[in-house]
């Protein structure tokens, strides 16, 4: 995000007037957006998932199916809503959960799926909907990556029965945090906004508080400052085999906790703040332009890098518009192409996704081959909807120079 942005996101989120009009006229115009059901907003995308699965009314021990490579929190928080996580294998080429592995998974037990767009790419919706639809299963979406995402011309988050979006800082609508869940029922949606909790949201500057280390890392890796200020310090921190680095994009995996709010023994989701809601209305009109750019974007770097050796870039599905909010690309050894990435001045960043079927925190532990070879092995390569065509095409010129050299001295 370039520093005039954030400046400006900050002062809207920061007006105190209209305040109890901000989340209703930011909920409005979300809906509009990709034409959601039922949404309910919330101080968080996590707390927002927990809220669902609590609101849901499954017996404990209930079972949902997901791919076995995503983002570990979200299974670990249905573990401990008391419901078990169990994991599919996933598609060897769009990295999304493989829908043929799914049946041999249902049993009794068995009330959820909860596809995953990975990255920005849609999942196989359709034989999803078809498999869960034959065995009277819930199909939730985990949309944390696939705003602006669309299926056979429907967006990412209308395919389901409900759908989990996020608003991080790192997320393509980004609001200083928040989230929000689509529902298609409407008796399960007002379950979820009567089950909010009753305190006042955070304030503004309670949120930027939160957000201190966000606001550093933007300020410091704005051009004409990161090479100058970080980039010297990563390549000193590479060289002395240091992840330090690393560890704000690698969440560590904790046991899971049976811990939970006070009311009812049950999680309390905080609602969405006027600030929150404030910022979210200024990045819904940029949305659409973002969106279109970062596309661009993506799709260049993707075609200039096509034959890149040593890089293997996700394929999206036919029928398909991936949102691609971030662009990965398996590599053999992450460690030495990050760091040669790095002598050529391309800043990468470390997978922070898992194969969950391996994790000893979770119950269900299968043999998930290709989930197995894509954990820690796919690197995200820089493709901001804010780089111009020119300097997308420096990053594929970087990268392909360090990929070739390296291919050349592993031959040697």
């Amino acid at each position: 995000m370039p520093a005039g942005e954030l400046l400006l996101s900050l002062l809207q989120g920061l007006r105190k007037f209209r305040t109890g009009l901000l989340e209703t006229e930011f909920l409005n115009r979300f809906r509009e957006l990709g034409g959601f059901p039922g949404t309910v907003p919330v101080g968080s995308g996590r707390a927002g998932f927990r809220l669902l699965l609590e609101s849901m009314g499954m017996e404990p021990g209930a079972e949902i199916i997901f791919p076995a490579y995503t983002f570990h929190p979200i299974p670990a928080a249905v573990a401990e809503c008391g419901f078990k996580p169990v994991f599919a294998d996933v598609d060897p080429f769009t990295w999304n959960i493989d829908p043929e592995k799914i049946p041999p998974l249902i049993n009794p037990r068995t009330r959820a799926v909860m596809p995953t767009h990975l990255f920005g790419v849609p999942a196989a919706m359709d034989r999803i909907n078809e498999i869960a639809r034959k065995h009277n299963l819930k199909v939730v979406e985990d949309c944390a990556h696939g705003l602006g995402a669309k299926y056979n011309g429907r967006p990412a988050g209308t395919l389901g029965d409900a759908a989990l979006f996020t608003f991080a800082m790192s997320k393509n609508l980004p609001c200083w945090g928040g989230g929000a869940m689509t529902v298609k029922d409407p008796d399960l949606a007002d379950r979820m906004r009567a089950a909010l909790g009753d305190g006042p949201p955070p304030g503004g500057l309670t949120i930027l508080k939160g957000q201190a280390f966000n606001i550093a890392a933007i300020l410091l890796t704005q051009p004409v400052v990161f090479p100058w200020t970080l980039y010297p310090l990563i390549r000193l921190s590479a060289r002395m085999s240091s992840n330090f680095f690393d560890r704000p994009f690698l969440e560590e995996v904790t046991p899971i906790s049976s811990a939970r709010g006070e009311r009812g023994g049950k999680s309390v989701a905080k609602q969405f703040a006027p600030f929150q809601a404030a910022v979210g209305l200024r990045q819904l009109v940029r949305f659409p332009r973002w969106l279109e750019k970062q596309e661009a974007n993506a799709r260049r770097l993707r075609s200039l890098l096509a034959d890149c050796p040593g890089l293997r870039l996700q394929k999206e599905p036919e029928g398909t518009r991936s949102s691609f909010l971030y662009l990965r690309a398996w590599v053999e050894d992450t460690r030495e192409v990050r760091h040669a990435l790095l002598r050529h001045g391309v800043d990468t960043k470390p997978d922070d996704m898992r194969n969950c079927a391996g994790l000893e925190i979770f119950e269900h532990r299968p043999q998930c081959p290709v989930a197995e070879g894509l954990g820690g092995r796919c690197i995200e390569l820089p493709c901001s909807p804010f780089y111009s065509r020119r300097q997308i095409e420096d990053i594929a010129a970087r990268v392909s120079r360090a990929m070739t050299t390296l291919t050349e001295e592993s031959i040697k």
